[in-house]
């Protein structure tokens, strides 16, 4: 308390939390008061928030006291979510009213406001006009103010940048695109403002210090109260699945839905994490039919749902009215919904840090109980979720890391300098060199950058826009560029920027409405499937499309068994961390079932990992069963499966490695597989293994295995088999949306012909062609080989793994059977011409036909 100097607030906080500050509190307000730079990690409910306000609100009303606050904007607070920006307005603007009152001031002289894409126009002229003292706003809205000259006078006053959730937007795009922003932001100010990052607990903080400070600013670094330190943390594994089972998903489905009404019936509230969308609309939907007398007590909460309706639920949550909400990963994050007695994971998270903040919406209370439940339904899954909780409960936090120079937000963020003046190229080189996910970046690639937007690189000739009005052509020069100096080509470029601006990947959405209030959005590969009549599922409710318009759905609620809408990017994996510490688990507990047996293996489960004990006797027999019909996967080494098949054999690749990893190494050895038998192969990924289908039944030995996992040449099989899939395209349509080669939001009303896909499919072929050096295709390689697919983390592997084995079996192990094909995602990759394949299939079914009796 020392360091607030203004008595009427140090007396309304000694009202407003008897209990003193948090040592958050008390560690950062000294450093914020001298004007450091600091990044505060500090567990949820730990008052991150006001640690970080309160000096400046202090340092605010100290100046009205002595004469009346001016009109300048002192404070830009980046949220990565909107309701979290509503949230903190809402707990911002109580206190300050609080404050005043107990100065003897009849309103509060600090004004907040929050700027963000749901910002009325109305509001958006008044925060230009007379901008507040503290400005509330997103990395999107924030990149968007910085592109108009109407704000550039407002930045020379701004003394603090707090960056909220830093560890949500430090490895994302939008993470690289907020470090651009804030350098920029940085120089139209008229000192260098103080940078303050909140986190939630994360390792290494002292590169999330770095990535917060850009080049050439110290940074200190302070954690408070961590995983260990929070209040208690319960946290239990439980299995859907018993012992001596065979697998059944609609057994073990029923089951979890009688394990949530048992719950819920115990627990005043609870949060019900699912791993998909998907799930978490089915979940919401099943309970309250099973619970009808409470069935107004429990709503969906997630990303395709509109923002209007979201707010209502959290509203609901904080207010009582919702005993249960059923999310996937949008309340992973400060979105204020009060606090919950109970934390329910569908399904392990994929990361000890994930499961933490999950589990965090519980107890939020200073010193309650954090209370975590994991349900699994697998064998594969009580041994992930064994291991995650175990990683959870030790603090065992996975470490982040920024994403290196992507090109395509860096086109964006070049026009949106353009947007507000002429711009010299060296001084604009060196101010994106002080953001930390670009202290690397060459000038080669900063000036291939420019050379695209100016219209200088090789170009596909009449490519243009079906969706834009007038036709908008692909390689239309954005900027001009001459003798160093880059500036806007019109001012529709500018428009494009703003009606775009962004890096947000997102499919193609049509509205759904209901009573003509939009409900949500579905996917537009699913929905361009639905006819009049047809029913689906959003917002836990049964809906029947009535009509169907060119960008949106209109519905009424409908009864009946409704259709289950499919969302992409859904379903997380498993760390590269906690990938090989599963590896590490299974062959602990094999070694301990073969030398000591059953159950002292089932004791240790239980006292190691608090596994119950049906869950352990389950992990038991599928770890026997591998024993006794092939191996258990080695930790260090690589085993490798293969079984007859009805088209040829399967070949399983069992890896310790995360299925980001285990997808680059499997479309590896699948390319060097397709080369060698010139036939089409059908892969699936996992988390641990990929599997192959051959149309072939030749074996594998020891002797091919060396050759399929040579680390030479690794990177160019890896893109070869790229070539040969849709990856590649699929990603690039974003990274040309994110460049602004193409108009996610077209002007005028968009005509939905093509539509992305035609991005995939036509447009990038025709820029390969023109230009395969393109920086969009160079970004677009980048991002599949080292974010999508960790092809550093397979390199890693590959340079150090262990011997490898080879088991030819005559059906597919336990461990395949559980771990990769139940969770695999399938892809082909054709080395076959259609004729060929047509060829081959006819000497297949002829050969089939040839051993059958004769009929009588």
């Amino acid at each position: 308390m020392d360091a607030l100097q203004f008595e009427p607030l140090r007396l309304w906080f000694r009202r407003r939390f008897p209990q003193g500050p948090t040592p958050a509190q008390v560690q950062a307000w000294p450093l914020i008061q001298t004007g450091r730079h600091v990044v505060l990690a500090a567990p949820t409910g730990t008052g991150k928030t006001l640690a970080a306000f309160l000096a400046l609100i202090d340092r605010l009303h100290l100046e009205h006291a002595a004469s009346p606050l001016g009109d300048s904007l002192r404070c830009v607070y980046v949220t990565p979510l909107r309701s979290l920006g509503y949230d903190i307005e809402a707990n911002l603007t109580t206190p300050l009213r609080q404050i005043a009152a107990e100065a003897g001031w009849p309103a509060t002289p600090v004004r907040v406001g929050v700027r963000t894409g749901d910002t009325s126009s109305y509001l958006r002229q008044q925060l230009r006009r007379r901008p507040p003292h503290i400005l509330i706003t997103t990395p999107e809205s924030l990149a968007l103010l910085l592109s108009q000259p109407a704000w550039r006078l407002a930045w020379q006053s701004v003394e603090q940048i707090i960056v909220d959730e830093i560890h949500a937007l430090m490895p994302t795009k939008r993470g690289a695109d907020l470090a651009l922003s804030l350098e920029r932001l940085s120089a139209a100010c008229s000192r260098d403002p103080q940078r303050i990052g909140l986190s939630a607990t994360c390792r290494p903080l002292d590169r999330v210090a770095r990535f917060l400070g850009g080049v050439g600013r110290d940074v200190d670094s302070l954690e408070t109260g961590g995983p260990a330190d929070d209040g208690p943390l319960e946290l239990r594994v439980d299995s859907l699945v018993r012992p001596d089972e065979a697998p059944d998903h609609r057994l073990t489905y029923r089951r979890l839905l009688r394990r949530l009404t048992s719950r819920l019936k115990a627990e005043r509230t609870a949060v019900i994490f699912a791993n998909t969308r998907a799930l978490a609309e089915k979940l919401t939907h099943d309970l309250r039919r099973h619970r009808p007398t409470h069935a107004d007590q429990c709503a969906a909460h997630h990303s395709a749902l509109d923002a209007a309706r979201r707010r209502q639920v959290e509203s609901a949550m904080r207010s009582g009215q919702l005993q249960a909400i059923v999310t996937s990963t949008s309340l992973e994050l400060g979105v204020d919904i009060g606090t919950a007695d109970l934390a329910i994971l569908v399904g392990p998270p994929g990361s000890a840090a994930r499961c933490l903040q999950r589990v965090g919406r519980s107890g939020r209370t200073r010193g309650s109980t954090r209370r975590g439940l994991i349900l699994a339904s697998t064998a594969a899954e009580i041994a992930a979720a064994a291991v995650t909780a175990d990683a959870a409960r030790r603090g065992a936090i996975e470490p982040i890391r920024w994403l290196n120079a992507p090109l395509d937000v860096l086109a964006q963020q070049l026009i949106g300098m353009a947007c507000l003046a002429d711009q010299d190229a060296e001084a604009t080189f060196a101010l994106v060199r002080r953001a930390a996910p670009y202290q690397s970046l060459s000038r080669h690639d900063f000036d291939d950058c420019l050379r695209y937007l100016a219209g200088d690189l090789p170009a596909p000739a009449g490519a243009r826009d079906a969706q834009v009005p007038g036709g908008m052509a692909w390689t239309a020069p954005r900027l001009w560029k001459t003798r160093g100096q880059f500036g806007l080509r019109s001012g529709r470029v500018r428009r494009w920027l703003w009606m775009n601006v962004g890096t947000i990947a997102s499919e193609e959405t049509l509205r759904v409405e209901v009573d003509g209030q939009t409900l949500g959005t579905l996917e537009s590969s699913y929905a361009e499937r639905l006819q009049p009549g047809d029913r689906f599922l959003l917002d836990g409710r049964p809906l029947q499309v009535t009509c169907l318009r060119d960008d949106s759905i209109a519905a009424q609620p409908a009864a009946g068994e409704p259709g289950l809408p499919r969302w992409t990017s859904d379903r997380p994996s498993l760390s590269p961390e906690l990938a090989q510490q599963l590896a590490h688990f299974r062959e602990e507990a094999t070694r301990r079932l073969i030398a000591h047996g059953r159950d002292p293996l089932v004791a240790w489960l239980k006292d190691e990992y608090k596994l119950p004990r049906h869950a352990s006797a389950v992990l038991a027999e599928l770890l026997m069963a591998q024993a006794t019909l092939s191996e258990i996967p080695p930790a260090t080494g690589v085993l490798i499966e293969q079984w007859p098949t009805d088209e040829g054999s399967t070949i399983a690749l069992h890896a310790p490695l995360s299925r980001a990893a285990c997808e680059a190494l499997g479309r590896v050895v699948a390319t060097r597989l397709g080369r060698r038998f010139g036939l089409n192969l059908s892969l699936k990924v996992a988390d641990l293994g990929v599997s192959l289908a051959l149309p072939t039944p030749t074996p594998i030995d020891s002797t091919d295995v060396d050759r399929l996992l040579d680390r030479c040449h690794f990177e160019a099989d890896l893109f070869e088999a790229l070539q040969r899939g849709q990856l590649l395209a699929r990603r690039f349509r974003q990274v040309a949306a994110t460049g602004l080669m193409i108009l996610s939001r077209p002007e005028g009303r968009p005509r939905r012909v093509g539509g992305q896909a035609w991005v995939s499919q036509r447009l990038f072929p025709l820029v390969q062609a023109a230009c395969p050096a393109h920086p969009l295709l160079r970004e677009t390689q980048r991002e599949v080989f080292e974010d999508l697919l960790d092809t550093p983390g397979a390199l890693r592997w590959l340079e150090s793994r262990g011997p490898a084995r080879v088991r030819h079996l005559q059906a597919p192990s336990p461990v395949a059977a559980a771990w990769i094909d139940p969770a695999a995602s399938t892809d082909a990759l054709r080395f076959e011409s259609p004729a060929q394949a047509l060829r081959r299939l006819q000497r297949r079914l002829a050969t089939a036909a040839s051993q059958e009796p004769a009929r009588p």
